[in-house]
């Protein structure tokens, strides 16, 4: 038996009967809620409003997820009614349930807002914590359903993620840093995929996306579930932007990718491939055939070259048109001896697939020092084991030429550099002595910007890049939002998915008829949050990734790192600190669990008024309610009296979760 409640919409009068029962009944002060929120639910644009109050408690779901991942074991589900108890005396008791300082925590912030460092430094403030404690119990669905609450792309950053995260991970004063990304990977591969039904269109606005990369993946995945019609317009053959052209399959296999772009498309969102819109009057255009909004997420596919001479020479190449041609399976052709020129990921990128092709000879040569190379730590140790020489420290003079053939770079060793006001470069030069670097081919990755001019709606700034409000994401034109590195410049995959986030926020409350500009939350920096760590804390040395040997992966682009098996994936997971605490909040879907700011503060959430219950009486908040909005008893005396009904507008029901209530909802 599953006992449940029921909630009226088109009844509530929005009294708060129901909540004042409730404190007064639980002795708890008046204010605002703690035990049962009652949340003023608003949609619409003015003067189309439609409002209502949604009871925000426990919905004692089928599998409380939140009671797999409490440290303490102080949540459990009653086999007799199926309700959700927690044991007051067990939580946050045996064993830690977050170890950040109390003076970490500013004043407006209590316990239960508190993030830890590495949910801090995620663009996406994805809950780490809370998903690595899953795995640790061996619920890697649910782990992924978690993920999936704000990450479009599991499966890509699983793998190509900067992992920011990790790098402010409180494992890191005891041994290493836990391998979040891998554990996302983990997850993102071993779960058996199931495509999402078709999310409705709610909203009668439908959105434009001109652009599928990253940024535009990631707002159509927000947008969809927020109820919108969403197409998105791609100039290639192919979705996914860089994701699909600019990274080799080495490091992202494209059937990986497509899984997540697949899931992407499966919630109802539309995409055009090989539909080029023209910035001088396309977006007029869309607008005109009814968009509500666009959003502008072209990223930044035209490469640099430095302005040297020689660069112009037949033999040298654009690091994005090199890796855009051989994604898309067009022939390159390429020299024995490549030089690539560039110290980023781009340059990695194109060196391992130079090597790749044939190449006999590859090198990567760059301004920065070895240890300052902006290119990921291990992508420079896979190039290094795969025979690729690194130039670092050395400014280009010109590109030597024999017979109209390239035939070497001339440069000189520096020891620093440094960058005037107009972004002129000034080197400390060892000695005024060329260099000379052998090479018949180089691949110049040295930057990129968006593929684009001046033209209607469209503004381009001094460094190349659309002009918008950077606090809106707007352009001056109405309605024309942008996101992605054609705004911020290039940045990374996990930088241009949180941007598209936040133009979808903007986009949602511009669609709406609401004020754009919000106020910020409170943040804290993430190295500015100080964990306490248990002292006697056991160190456990990092899981390390199993990949192809250097001799099997250099003729071919087979994926490189092989991926957690489940018991080193355990393993990693249970290396978590568990820094944040409160567990059971992060990972329900709705919200549930409470806390008070306090030293020993105990979770609390609707109880189902269990004393009343085990006398036969309904919950208070039933009682209380004069207008007949709420009912309460098993799931099936209520769908017999009220109809099997679970959507309703300001409430996402969760598939997986399955709550023990019943909705009636209030149509616009």
């Amino acid at each position: 038996m599953q006992v449940g409640f029921y909630f009226d919409q088109t009844r509530c009068a929005g009294c708060h009967a129901c909540r004042v029962a409730c404190k007064d009944w639980h002795d708890q002060p008046a204010g605002s809620a703690s035990w049962m929120r009652i949340l003023y639910q608003e949609e619409g644009p003015y003067p189309d409003i439609f409002a209502s109050y949604l009871i925000s408690n426990c919905y004692h779901c089928e599998e409380p997820i939140c009671s797999y991942v409490c440290p303490n074991e102080a949540i459990i589900k009653r086999e007799e009614d199926g309700i959700v108890i927690v044991d007051k005396d067990k939580c946050r008791e045996e064993h830690p349930c977050g170890i950040i300082s109390k003076e970490s925590m500013g004043s407006e912030l209590n316990y239960g807002e508190f993030q830890a460092p590495c949910q801090v430094a995620c663009p996406v403030h994805l809950p780490i914590p809370a998903y690595t404690a899953l795995i640790a119990k061996g619920r890697f669905k649910e782990a992924l359903d978690l993920i999936r609450r704000r990450m479009p792309l599991p499966s890509v950053c699983g793998r190509v993620c900067l992992h920011p995260c990790e790098e402010v991970c409180a494992r890191k004063e005891v041994d290493q840093a836990i391998a979040i990304e891998a554990l996302k990977g983990f997850v993102a591969d071993n779960v058996p995929i199931e495509l999402p039904r078709k999310v409705s269109q709610t909203q009668s606005e439908e959105v434009a996306i001109i652009g599928s990369g990253p940024a535009g993946l990631a707002a159509a995945y927000d947008l969809i579930r927020l109820g919108y019609g969403v197409t998105i317009f791609e100039a290639l053959s192919v979705v996914g932007g860089m994701l699909s052209v600019g990274i080799p399959e080495h490091r992202l296999p494209r059937d990986i990718l497509n899984r997540d772009i697949d899931y992407i498309k499966a919630l109802g969102v539309e995409i055009k491939t090989n539909t080029q819109i023209d910035f001088g009057k396309g977006i007029d255009e869309l607008l005109k055939q009814g968009y509500g909004a666009v959003l502008v997420a072209i990223g930044a596919h035209k490469g640099k070259k430095l302005e040297i001479p020689g660069a112009d020479l037949d033999g040298t190449l654009v690091g994005t048109s090199f890796m855009r041609d051989v994604n898309l399976g067009k022939e390159v052709k390429i020299g024995n001896k490549v030089l690539v020129i560039g110290g980023g990921n781009v340059a990695m990128d194109c060196a391992r697939t130079a090597r790749r092709l044939g190449a006999a000879e590859v090198g990567v040569t760059c301004l920065e020092c070895c240890d300052d190379m902006p290119a990921d730590i291990f992508e420079v140790e896979q190039a290094r084991e795969e025979g690729i020489q690194i130039y670092d420290s050395r400014t280009f003079t010109k590109i030597i030429s024999n017979n109209g053939k390239i035939s070497g770079v001339a440069c000189l060793e520096i020891t620093g550099c440094t960058f005037d006001d107009d972004g002129e470069a000034h080197f400390d030069l060892v000695d005024d002595k060329e260099q000379i670097l052998e090479a018949d081919t180089v691949i110049f990755a040295i930057g990129q910007v968006p593929d684009i001019i001046n033209s209607g709606r469209i503004k381009i700034g001094k460094m190349g890049t659309i002009t918008a409000d950077p606090e809106t994401l707007m352009l001056d034109s109405k309605g024309v939002f942008v996101a992605g590195d054609c705004f911020s410049g290039i940045t990374s995959i996990i930088d241009a998915i949180a941007d598209g986030q936040k133009a979808t926020s903007h986009i949602h409350r511009y669609l709406q008829g609401d004020v754009l500009r919000v106020r910020q939350s409170p943040i804290i920096e993430a190295s500015k949050i100080i964990v306490d760590i248990p002292s006697g804390t056991e160190k456990k040395t990092r899981q390390p990734m199993p990949l192809l040997s250097a001799s099997e992966r250099v003729s071919n682009f087979k994926e490189v790192t092989l991926g957690f098996n489940e018991e080193a994936a355990i393993k990693e997971a249970e290396r978590c600190l568990n820094c944040a605490g409160h567990l059971c909040k992060d990972v329900c879907p709705y919200s549930a669990p409470q806390f008070a700011n306090g030293e020993k503060t105990k979770m609390q959430k609707c109880n189902y008024c269990v004393d009343r219950l085990d006398v036969g009486k309904q919950p208070i908040c039933v009682e209380a309610c004069y207008a007949r909005a709420l009912d309460s008893g098993t799931i099936e005396e209520l769908k017999a009296k009220y109809g099997d009904i679970q959507e309703t507008s300001g409430f996402f029901y969760s598939d997986i979760a399955k709550p023990a209530i019943v909705f009636k909802p209030k149509k616009k």
